[in-house]
């Protein structure tokens, strides 16, 4: 079974005055990000190794790591599923990209997210990267674990 080891937990650094801010950061990534670990390899699949930390850090931070979450917008819309696609944006891709199945199948919504990264950037969740752009810090590492 594939795992996600965190280094800033497994192997702390020194801590000092002047990386304790990023080793608290690196604890707070951490616990988000073994909220969503079921969907590693998932993710793993469709998003380039440098890219996955951040891609679970977005499930997280948009749905907690449930595929049939919803969230209804003061304009009506819905956002469904781990990355939380709003109406209008699933509206516009099903055609583009001939999908057959709906938001909340995390494979699908996975795959179709990575996507718009790979086609688009990363902006489609800008409403969120208060929460995920930490997930950058370099404490972070994977490590893979059959």
């Amino acid at each position: 079974m594939l795992g996600l080891i965190i280094s800033c937990m497994l192997s702390p650094p020194m801590l000092t005055v002047e990386n304790v801010h990023d080793y608290m950061q690196c604890r707070e990534e951490r616990t988000k990000l073994s909220v969503v670990s079921s969907w590693y390899g998932i993710i793993d699949e469709y998003f380039a190794e440098a890219d996955v930390i951040r891609a679970l850090g977005i499930v997280y931070c948009e749905s907690r790591g449930k595929p049939l979450a919803v969230g209804i917008n003061t304009d009506g819309t819905k956002d469904v599923g781990l990355w939380q696609f709003n109406d209008n944006t699933w509206s516009w891709l099903t055609p583009k990209l001939d999908i057959m199945s709906d938001r909340t199948n995390p494979e699908v919504s996975t795959a179709v997210a990575a996507w718009l990264v790979y086609n688009y950037g990363w902006h489609h969740w800008n409403s969120s990267k208060h929460c995920w752009k930490g997930t950058n810090n370099e404490m972070l590492q994977i490590s893979y674990k059959e």
